[in-house]
């Protein structure tokens, strides 16, 4: 209620000290949030490694916005060295769950060769995942599967209906 003004006067500070409260019993809901505030420095200066601890936290338990966010902070090295391996498996914690984006991503990594061999299938598979839920990002990547034949059988009228 702090950290968006609800009944309350909004006050980061005072949201922070009831999410770290939160966190430190094991919220994984509070650790997110923690992990988003040091991350875009809501309310705390930016703090990538703060940032990496909390998301891990709320990833191991299952979070799959935390599996996600912290995908994000490997693929990228954004407060922890880049590895497009530990991207990879935090990546497909978060698809498996049906994260679009973490399925549209895991699409790319495959597609990329990153973290994994190259697969232009498994690729697909995961593009299809994604644009099946609305990802706009993925349906135009599986457009352009089909409609140069990578990783599917080439066909023009599934391009179409993906464009």
């Amino acid at each position: 209620m702090y950290e968006n003004a609800e009944g309350v006067p909004k006050d980061a500070s005072q949201a922070l000290v009831l999410f770290n409260r939160a966190a430190e019993q094991g919220q994984t809901s509070a650790q997110f949030r923690l992990g988003v505030m040091f991350d875009k420095g809501e309310g705390v200066n930016k703090d990538p490694a703060q940032a990496v601890a909390w998301y891990r936290k709320a990833a191991e338990q299952g979070n799959v916005r935390a599996q996600y966010n912290l995908a994000r902070l490997y693929d990228f090295g954004d407060g922890v060295p880049k590895d497009s391996a530990q991207a990879m498996v935090w990546y497909r914690k978060a698809a498996d769950q049906g994260h679009a984006n973490a399925q549209f991503n895991l699409g790319v990594t495959y597609a990329m060769g990153e973290g994994v061999p190259k697969d232009a299938a498994q690729a697909v598979v995961w593009y299809r995942k994604a644009a099946e839920q609305g990802n706009v990002r993925a349906q135009y990547n599986l457009a352009c599967s089909y409609d140069f034949g990578d990783g599917v059988p080439k066909d023009s009228a599934q391009a179409m209906v993906w464009y």
